[in-house]
């Protein structure tokens, strides 16, 4: 059985600092290690059966930036707290193979699930996992299904590199479970929302726009001049403003731009240069974005779809009601 999966995870960094950049499966200890925790479906769904006891009000745990993404800890089977991203842009939660080895994480066998992941720049193979549980502050979520990769980036010589979250909370945890999802940028905290609905703070400025949901991940609708195109509002990604290459032909800039030079772009299914995918930024006259317009904004075109990422909310409340289908952004 294959299953697919709609990832973009992507993570850029200096290549000055670094001596190797690459992409590959992991290694072949690493991958024993994980099919020694293999399970039958059978086994497997029974174990997924485990009830959990959801809050009744909403839970408040501290979020940080690292390298430009929000970073929360997160209790893996109950052996110890594991950084996570807390990625918008990614529709399920996702283990690296080392990590799921380290914490006891139960794959379901090959011969009767694997999964496709497809992020920025390519797609992998990866395998189903079961957390057992997941621990968010006081909120444990038993007989949980994560994905767990089976490739792997490395950086070698990379500052800060190695200290990076690569495995990430998809956007799946709280569309399951909660009313609301607020990522609080300036207040380094992220609120998860149960029982009441999603009251905006009084006495701040706020905006609020249509979100809808395609492939497990959240759109909203930016527009320029005439044009108009849906971007996924992507907190796993460090950018502001992102466009493809199909949006920047639409709005006639694909043929400009300042060449972005000294960074590598890593994500599923593989590791590449800023060269290698072209990336370059360009000056839109306008743009409309979350009710707000502005004025000669800087976007940058890259692979993969258009995103909002955290450059730009990490200076608001961004709140996603899953009741009324509003991205709110309060500053």
């Amino acid at each position: 059985m294959r299953r697919s999966a709609f990832f973009f995870l992507p993570l850029l960094v200096f290549a000055g600092c670094a001596e190797v950049a690459e992409h590959g499966p992991i290694s072949a200890r690493t991958q024993a290690k994980m099919e020694a925790l293999a399970l039958s479906k059978t086994e497997f769904l029974r174990r997924m059966e485990v009830s959990s006891r959801q809050p009744t009000q909403p839970m408040t745990l501290p979020l940080r930036l690292s390298m430009g993404v929000p970073v929360l800890e997160a209790g893996i089977n109950g052996r110890g707290a594991v950084s996570m991203m807390l990625d918008t842009g990614a529709s399920r939660t996702m283990l690296q193979a080392a990590t799921a080895v380290s914490h006891k994480v139960p794959i379901m066998r090959a011969e009767d699930a694997k999964v496709e992941m497809q992020g920025v720049v390519g797609k992998e193979t990866g395998r189903i996992g079961l957390l057992n549980p997941l621990t968010l502050g006081s909120w444990s979520l038993n007989g949980y299904p994560c994905l767990v990769r089976t490739y792997e980036n490395r950086l070698t010589g990379m500052s800060g590199a190695a200290s990076f979250p690569e495995s990430l909370l998809g956007f799946d945890v709280a569309v399951n479970y909660c009313r609301y999802l607020t990522l609080n940028y300036p207040g380094e905290s992220v609120i998860f929302g149960f029982g009441q609905a999603f009251v905006p703070q009084a006495g701040t400025r706020k905006s609020s726009v249509p979100f809808k949901m395609k492939h497990g991940v959240p759109f909203i609708t930016l527009r320029s001049g005439a044009h108009s195109w849906e971007a996924i509002v992507d907190s796993g990604s460090f950018n502001g403003i992102e466009i493809n290459e199909e949006v920047a032909k639409k709005l006639g800039v694909h043929q400009g731009g300042r060449k972005v030079s000294g960074l590598y772009l890593m994500s599923i299914g593989g590791t590449v240069s800023s060269s290698q995918a072209n990336l370059r930024t360009v000056k839109l006259p306008d743009l409309t974005l979350c009710g707000g317009k502005y004025k000669e904004v800087e976007v940058d075109i890259s692979p993969g779809p258009p995103r909002v990422g955290s450059h730009f909310l990490k200076d608001y409340r961004a709140t996603f009601d899953f009741k009324s289908k509003k991205l709110w952004l309060e500053w």
